[in-house]
């Protein structure tokens, strides 16, 4: 499953790994967006196969942000 930006804003923290198991509603990272860090919550168990972005990066509204499988 993709995990997508919902609002366009900045990754100020990534808490797993490629390869951590998470289960659902584990943070998976925290972004920045009007002034405020919201944190993004896996919605389904399973495996990190992909980040695809890092402390730092900025994103827009529906870009992927990993991957959960």
């Amino acid at each position: 499953m993709e995990i997508k930006a919902r609002v366009p804003g900045m990754i100020v923290d990534v808490k797993v790994n490629e390869g951590d198991h998470v289960e659902v509603k584990d943070v998976l990272m925290v972004m920045e967006a009007m002034k405020m860090e919201q944190p993004i919550p896996c919605p389904v168990a399973g495996e990190v196969v992909e980040l695809r972005v890092e402390k730092g990066d900025r994103v827009r509204s529906g870009d992927v942000l990993a991957v959960v499988e």
